[in-house]
């Protein structure tokens, strides 16, 4: 997983240095993505501690706004940066859960989390960002967009329903 962010982050800031000057906005949005992703170990408590939802819900929020229709061209630059955003804060959030007690205190938010990292391998594998046929009829990557974005949304109700199941 950590190795597809990686492609998938370096190759949209690679593509965002060499061909698409849009006036700056590049920087806007690896400025967001860094921001919003900083965490504290200490915070990341179990269920019988602090709550992780409330310390990851807004990050997950952060990352997942934007423009609707930012992934109706799912290759193109601006909707593998949305979608970089989103599995930034995933893996940040994965290690906050594994120093929280993982898959045994937080067994709903480990499957999304692992939902999400297979979509972003996916979409990095069937090497979906600039492929100009990548929205067409049969590509899978549509389906790989819907789930990193639908499955950073889908974490906050994965964390919540961890919480509220702890004895």
């Amino acid at each position: 997983m950590r190795r597809g962010v990686a492609v998938l982050l370096a190759a949209g800031l690679l593509t965002g240095a060499v061909g698409c000057s849009s006036g700056g906005d590049e920087a806007g949005t690896a400025g967001k993505a860094t921001s919003s992703t900083s965490t504290s170990s200490s915070e990341a408590a179990g269920p019988a501690g602090a709550a992780l939802s409330a310390e990851w819900e807004p990050k997950l929020k952060t990352a997942t706004d934007g423009d609707a229709a930012v992934c109706n061209l799912v290759g193109d630059q601006e909707c593998a940066e949305h979608l970089t955003d989103i599995a930034i804060v995933v893996t940040d959030l994965e290690q906050a859960v594994a120093e929280a007690g993982g898959a045994a205190v937080w067994p709903r938010t480990v499957m999304q989390l692992k939902k999400v990292n297979a979509a972003v391998d996916a979409y990095t594998e069937h090497e979906c960002l600039g492929d100009e046929n990548a929205g067409i009829a049969g590509s899978p990557c549509p389906d790989d967009a819907q789930v990193i974005m639908s499955g950073g949304q889908a974490l906050v109700l994965a964390l919540q329903a961890d919480e509220a199941s702890a004895p």
